[in-house]
Parts: C-alpha cells; structure tokens; sequence
C-alpha cells in the first residue's frame, strides 16, 4: 500500500511539472512573437489600446530582449512585465530620465535577475518610436528599498534599471548615460 501511495505521489508530481514546463514554454513563444511583433510593425502607428510595447529594452550582456508598456496600459506591472515607473520621461523629449523596474529572482517574471552581473561601461539598448537609444552603464549601485530612488541632478539624458538586491532591504540601481542614437 505504501509504495502505491508513492508512486501515485510520483506520478502527481511529474504531472505538475510537465504542466509548469509547459506553461513556461507557451509563455516564451507568446514573449518571443511580441518581440518580433515589435520589430515588425511601424511603432508611430501602434495606438496604446493595441496592446503592443512601447519600446524594448536590449542587453547583450546578460541577453536580455524585452518590451515594456506604456504608463497608462494595464500590462506597465512589475509583476509581468519590465514596468516603466512614473515620471519617466522617454528618450526623444530633452533631458530624459526613463525608469524601468522588473522582479529578480527565479520566478518567469524575473526579466531584471542578471542584472547583478552588469558593469560600469556595458551597454544598454533602448528601441522607442523606431529609433534605438544607446546608453553606457556609468554608475551601479545599492540603496534602501523604500520605494524611492535618488537620481544626481547632474545626471541627464539617463535610463535607469532597478530591481531588488540580494541583500535585505536593500535594491540594485543601474544608470545608463546615453551615448547616441540612429
């Protein structure tokens, strides 16, 4: 009777992981069609109500590809995507700040989890109204997770990455001075 339980238990098991397998799988095609979606379509002629991104977000040395949404969509969540925090102000307006926030971690929605690994001078791509920005990192650090972040006054023409650190209280912010863009 005992090793019937348990190989009902195993069973169960292989079952939840196939459906958590899977789950990921689909969820990386319908990311990888957006992508895609993305770099197709003349983004001047996307109405905010298409469901479609904003911009992307490309970074080679942790290969990350991925869009994020506008203020007001009901996709700009942290706890689905890459959001982009209020106040942002986008790369083509004169001193721009665009904040973008996402989970670390293990999780699906963890797009930010390598994020630790960037150093001073790798750089950042950002695609907005088809033109791409590209940014430098200039400085990485930590500070308390308070829901705040503090930002040089000196600092212009910025993108700013920030996710959780793997220290308590604590989150990673990276400032990216852009460079150029075409």
């Amino acid at each position: 009777m005992k090793k019937k339980k348990i190989k009902i238990l195993l069973i169960i098991f292989l079952i939840i992981n196939i459906v958590f397998y899977l789950n990921d799988y689909l969820y990386n095609i319908q990311e990888k069609r957006l992508v895609q979606r993305y770099f197709q379509t003349n983004i001047k002629t996307i109405k905010e109500t298409d469901n479609n991104y904003l911009g992307l977000l490309k970074i080679n040395a942790i290969d990350l590809e991925k869009g994020f949404y506008s203020l007001n969509d009901k996709n700009n969540n942290v706890n689905k995507n890459i959001k982009l925090l209020k106040n942002s102000i986008m790369p083509d307006e004169d001193n721009s700040i665009i904040a973008l926030a996402s989970h670390s971690g293990n999780g699906k929605n963890a797009y930010f989890k390598n994020l630790y690994k960037l150093k001073i001078n790798d750089e950042v791509n950002l695609y907005y109204k088809d033109k791409i920005y590209y940014y430098n990192i200039i400085n990485i650090y930590e500070t308390e997770k308070n829901g705040k972040i503090t930002i040089d006054k000196n600092y212009k023409n910025i993108l700013v990455l920030t996710t959780c650190s793997n220290k308590k209280n604590k989150q990673l912010v990276i400032i990216c001075q852009m460079k150029s863009f075409n």
